[in-house]
């Protein structure tokens, strides 16, 4: 049994159809009129499942092809005959793509390129034949567009009719209408939903088939009655180039005899095919002026712009960051509008602020686009966030227009801040005396303090290592060194002093190669690092207030070290000075965790850092 199912499976495998890889081309059955859509179908047989087969179409000439879609399919079959066991294994993907004649005459249906890895197939190229179709005064089609120049960036309504004789309403079968206008890959397009009750007109374009809310309406053309489709849209010019296009173009399928169906219901038996054509279009794109732009225009065109700034926080620290929301409201293309340089003028003091490199992008909503800037204060003389200018192009009057912000009051504290025991604590009575001395033992305590810190310097002292022991033998003492180095110490001093010219030749040409910047920056972070082990030698709260003005204070002498990793420090150090406390005594110990990442936050840096220069 095990052997008839091996042989089985060899005779599977040996059996196996072995095909090349085939691709061809399938039309949709003909006739093929001017401006009326039709598929082309690329078959691609045999080839791997995975990955799917790239195609990529020839150039048309006096066509428009778009893809429309693809559908894979495998199938897989077994046979046997005359005792021999056949697999086969077929996949196929069917590409499909719209073509749209433009012109009359010969259309050559380009040849396609399929590719799979190193597998490439072609199809071959062939011509169809574009027939005519009849225009009748019985339709109409007509594209408003708005007088020239318009500018880039600028919203303008434009509008597309589609006219239909009141008495052939009824023979319409279907109806195409393109409009070349709309595949321009330099303009763009809004629509608005419509009601529910309104009605569509139906465009074909390259990117497929758009709906279009419209409305209706019954006008008299040339004495005849003819219900009007109108749809409008918004066109947003995207670059300073001419728009030229062909005539749009409607095709018209109308029946010609009818009949009764099973639910007497008309039914057409034939069919015609009609044309209507509208004129070439054409409008200038110019680029808003440069002469004359305000600092704080950034592409805005349109009308009635505002600008508001809200702040996240009015009570700051210098160094602290503060969140700015601006929220940029007007009647024009917000999705391009933008903020200008933060530091142009008629913003941002780049001297009072520190401020991001670039704008940040905006978010579009319904109300209006909003934009979040963080920014830190570096002088705590500040008291506001400033009135903002905020700049657009009104294409209406063909000039310029500023609108300005309210602005945002602001308190920012400076480095130097009181004591959380002055805030929270009242002084303990006891320790003042009705003559207003202090009490003895009050100061007997700071004596006690001093004599534990000259005992803590003395036992570091000690731990130095230095040798400090008398010597007592008398043999020692009463030798003569110059009996056992005989010439050793003048030796020695001569080989010292140019050592010592020789360090401090490299040492000053250390110094005046380095960059006066980062050696300030080098002694601020020094100057820190001595100052947070300086204030974390107090209490608790009396640590949080004085490690908190050390941090704001080198952060204002170096703004860029400020960030996410500083913001939590002091928000920590503030929530320690503030928090209640029930007793005396309570709230005395400081976190170990904050003071370590304290000093490694002064550690990193510095050690990040490389002085060209001693330390004086």
């Amino acid at each position: 049994m095990l052997g008839f199912l091996l042989a089985l499976s060899v005779g599977v495998l040996a059996g196996r159809s072995v095909r090349a890889q085939e691709v061809r081309v399938q039309l949709e059955r003909g006739p093929y009129y001017l401006g009326e859509t039709f598929e082309v179908q690329v078959i691609a047989k045999d080839f791997e499942d995975e990955p799917a087969p790239e195609v990529a179409p020839g150039r048309v000439d006096g066509g428009g092809l778009r893809f429309a879609g693809v559908s894979p399919s495998t199938s897989t079959s077994i046979s046997i005959v005359n005792g021999k066991m056949t697999r086969l294994h077929e996949v196929t993907f069917v590409y499909r793509y719209a073509l749209t004649g433009t012109r009359e005459g010969t259309l050559r249906v380009p040849e396609f390129s399929v590719t799979q890895g190193a597998t490439e197939r072609r199809t071959r190229s062939f011509d169809v034949e574009i027939s005519g179709v009849p225009t009748s005064d019985d339709f109409g089609l007509e594209v408003e567009l708005p007088k020239g120049p318009i500018f880039v960036g600028q919203k303008v309504p434009i509008a597309i009719e589609f006219h239909i004789d009141r008495a052939r309403v009824d023979d319409i079968i279907s109806y195409q209408v393109v409009t070349p206008m709309f595949d321009v890959p330099t303009l763009r397009f809004l629509d608005e939903p419509g009601p529910e009750n309104e009605t569509y007109l139906e465009v074909q374009t390259e990117a497929g088939l758009l709906r279009l809310p419209a409305s209706s309406r019954e006008e008299v053309i040339g004495g005849r009655r003819h219900v009007v489709l109108r749809a409008e849209r918004t066109m947003i010019a995207l670059a300073p180039e001419d728009v030229r296009t062909d005539p749009p173009t409607a095709i018209v399928t109308v029946g010609k005899r009818y009949r009764r169906g099973l639910f007497n219901q008309r039914q057409p038996t034939a069919s015609a095919k009609f044309m209507a054509r509208g004129l070439p279009l054409e409008i200038e794109v110019v680029e808003v002026p440069r002469q004359g732009r305000p600092a704080s225009f950034a592409g805005a065109v349109g009308e009635g712009f505002t600008i508001e700034v809200a702040a996240d926080r009015s009570v700051v620290q210098l160094g602290e960051p503060i969140q700015l929301t601006l929220r940029l409201r007007g009647n024009g293309d917000l999705s391009t509008a933008s903020l200008p340089p933060l530091d142009a003028e008629g913003l941002f003091d780049a001297a009072l602020f520190r401020l991001p490199d670039e704008p940040p992008p905006g978010l579009v909503d319904e109300d209006g686009k909003t934009f979040e800037v963080t920014l830190r204060v570096l002088d705590a003389s500040v008291r506001e966030i400033p009135a903002l200018d905020y700049s657009w192009f009104d294409a209406e009057s063909r000039g310029f227009e500023t609108t300005r912000s309210h602005p945002v009051a602001l308190s920012v504290g400076a480095a130097e801040i009181v004591g959380a025991d002055a805030v929270t604590r009242r002084q303990d009575p006891s320790t003042v005396d009705p003559s207003g001395e202090r009490d003895p033992r009050a100061k007997g305590s700071d004596e006690l303090d001093g004599s534990a810190s000259a005992t803590a310097r003395s036992s570091s002292f000690a731990r130095s290592g230095a040798n400090l022991a008398v010597e007592r033998d008398p043999v020692r003492l009463l030798r003569d060194e110059r009996v056992e180095r005989s010439g050793g110490p003048l030796s020695v001093a001569l080989y010292g002093v140019g050592l010592a010219f020789f360090a401090f030749a490299l040492v000053d040409r250390r110094r005046r190669a380095a960059d006066p910047v980062e050696v300030l920056r080098i002694r601020t972070l020094r100057r820190a690092r001595s100052e947070v082990d300086r204030a974390l030698s107090g209490a608790g709260r009396e640590e949080a207030a004085e490690l908190g003005r050390v941090l704001r204070e080198l952060v204002a002498a170096l703004p860029s070290e400020a960030g996410a990793e500083f913001d939590g420090l002091i928000e920590e150090c503030d929530a320690l000075r503030f928090a209640p406390s029930s007793s005396p005594g309570d709230g005395d110990a400081f976190p170990p965790d904050l003071a370590d990442r304290a000093r490694r936050f002064v550690a990193d840096r510095l050690k990040a850092a490389s002085s060209p220069v001693e330390e004086a």
